[in-house]
């Protein structure tokens, strides 16, 4: 049905009852068509806010399933009354079995809005909503229990019945009116517009409602009375909350730079609200007037819920720390790795290379240590250091776009991750360029890693989505640590890495589409002498390097041979 259809009618059956309330004499006529009326309108606002429950956020559908159980119970209760006014035909007893249904269906309303879908959150905040409200509707199940549950089972007393739910009943609209005009005002948009109407329809169901508890105490209420129209109001009012929110567009606004403290204040107000139970016990015991069962009642009832909320709040946290530990992970994670391709980013061979760096050192330190008890055969011992530089790419970005060349190199990160193996790192190293650190790996067979990384990258051309197809090579410089066998700390590993970069610029000066690697020609320092650290012109030449070149698809086969060392300087001469 349209939206101003439905409001047409559910206005045309307040004013219908509403004038048979001053028609029809108190009577059995009058309390069927009360009831009945009360329980249709209850019937439409719970349809309206079933209707909602198909948002698209799943923080919106959250509140309106908490708001459509709200009114839900509230039927609940409406049908317990119409069942013993209209079927049974009897009064309705005071104590009334459905009082403590009353209470709690205003409960999964405060729920709703302390969900807040105006405003965005992540989805590690949204899953502790079930605890939430576990916690709230135990503890007001706790205030029920206490303020108005001694005076009808424990020391019946109906008049201090009366009293007793009426305090906890105005409790409750109170501090739903608090949390519905407070969240009206901070909001914007269209949810502005919801949580007003649905403070608009709070405070007319606090009046009515509480003014109508205050006559039943006073044996003047009966359905029908004036009390009613009110209360028919209220309900008219819940529907338009549910019809208006129909006709809005509900988004979440951005959270605020305060979201924070006023997080942090409501878990300080749920702990205060826990802590506030042997408070109450405290009162209970040595102030409270009530007679010794109904002290001793509440001692043990509040006992009890201390005991469920205290496993709840245990509960609560464990899920918080898990979920910040899995925040911290994620993080973690976030921080070792480039936004673009996935792969891994400099901050991450901060972070292990010391790591691997030992590993390695320590091994060949127990072979020099102990030759027998390295086997004979592979080692697999050493660290190989390999720079793939992309070739072209500028001319890539150039012709096609820095979009294009950003996919490419998601495409290069993808086809190096699946040349490697499981154990090596593959790290973008800066622009088109990705370092790959082979970890137990033997420097016989670097070369054998380069070439199946050259034909991955080369074989095919790219498949990018969107554009042509374009045909891409790289080139690699590699070097292996240790760089001496003999003394696996005289050269560091930074020093390799600039072997490396050496390397990769001389398979760039001859043609690209290939792969270069540096080699130490002896074992050790000559003389027992270390090489220094500082900064070299040609670090190769320096080291006594000779090369390993590795032709990529396309190029010449007997291009793949060891060459003459760089440029060889007497052991005499090295530093």
């Amino acid at each position: 049905m349209p939206r101003d259809k439905c409001w047409w009618l559910i206005c045309a059956l307040v004013f219908f009852d509403t004038v048979l309330c001053f028609v029809i004499p108190r009577g059995y006529r009058l309390t069927v068509i009360g009831n009945i009326t009360q329980c249709v309108l209850l019937a439409i606002v719970l349809g309206c806010f079933l209707a909602n429950t198909r948002a698209a956020d799943a923080r919106s559908r959250l509140f309106w399933r908490l708001m459509s159980l709200g009114c839900a119970l509230w039927f609940v209760a409406q049908g317990l009354w119409t069942y013993f006014e209209v079927v049974l035909r009897q009064e309705v007893p005071n104590p009334f079995i459905g009082d403590v249904i009353l209470i709690l269906h205003l409960v999964p309303f405060m729920s709703a809005l302390a969900l807040q879908p105006h405003i965005e959150r992540d989805e590690q905040t949204s899953n502790l909503g079930g605890l939430d409200f576990a916690l709230l509707v135990t503890w007001w199940l706790y205030l029920y229990l206490f303020v108005v549950i001694p005076w009808q089972f424990v020391w019946p007393d109906e008049a201090a019945y009366g009293r007793s739910f009426d305090v906890v009943f105005f409790l409750e609209h109170f501090v739903f009116l608090v949390c519905a005009g407070t969240i009206w005002l901070r909001s914007t948009g269209g949810w502005r517009v919801v949580y007003g109407t649905l403070f608009a329809a709070g405070l007319v169901y606090a009046s009515a409602s509480v003014a109508s508890s205050l006559a039943i105490d006073f044996g003047k209420y009966y359905t029908g009375s004036v009390y009613d129209p009110p209360l028919l109001v209220a309900m008219a009012w819940f529907a338009r909350v549910g019809l208006v929110a129909r006709g809005q567009t509900l988004r979440a606004e951005p959270a605020k730079t305060d979201q924070g403290k006023r997080d942090l204040w409501m878990s300080g107000l749920a702990v205060v609200t826990i802590l506030s139970l042997p408070a109450m016990a405290g009162w209970a015991l040595y102030y409270s007037p009530a007679p010794g069962p109904v002290r001793s009642f509440r001692l043990l009832l509040t006992l009890i819920t201390m005991m469920i909320l205290g496993t709840m709040a245990w509960i609560k946290q464990h899920r918080l720390d898990k979920e910040l530990a899995r925040a911290n992970r994620e993080l973690r994670e976030d921080s070792l790795t480039d936004v673009l391709t996935g792969a891994r980013n400099r901050r991450f061979l901060n972070a292990t290379i010391d790591g691997d760096v030992r590993q390695v050192v320590r091994s060949y330190s127990v072979a020099a240590a102990y030759p027998s008890a390295v086997p004979s055969g592979k080692r697999n011992r050493d660290l190989v250091f390999y720079i793939v530089d992309t070739d072209s790419f500028k001319q890539v970005n150039d012709r096609y776009g820095h979009d294009v060349g950003d996919k490419m190199l998601v495409e290069m990160a993808r086809r190096l991750s699946s040349a490697i193996r499981h154990s090596d790192a593959l790290i973008r190293w800066g622009g088109d360029e990705f370092l790959v650190v082979s970890r137990y790996t033997d420097r016989e067979d670097s070369a054998t890693l380069a070439k199946r990384v050259l034909n991955f990258v080369g074989q095919e051309p790219f498949e990018l989505e969107g554009c042509v197809s374009i045909p891409c090579t790289c080139s690699i410089g590699w070097a292996v640590f240790p760089w001496y066998e003999n003394d696996a700390e005289a050269i560091a590993y930074t020093e390799v890495l600039r072997l490396a970069d050496e390397a990769l610029y001389q398979a760039k000066k001859a043609g690209r589409n290939q792969a270069v690697g540096l080699l130490p020609t002896v074992k050790e320092p000559v003389g027992g002498r270390k090489v220094g650290k500082g900064k070299h012109d040609r670090l190769a030449e320096q080291l006594a390097a000779r090369t390993v070149t590795t032709p990529g698809p396309g190029r010449p086969v007997d291009a793949e041979k060891d060459q003459s060392p760089l440029h060889v300087i007497p052991a005499s001469q090295q530093i």
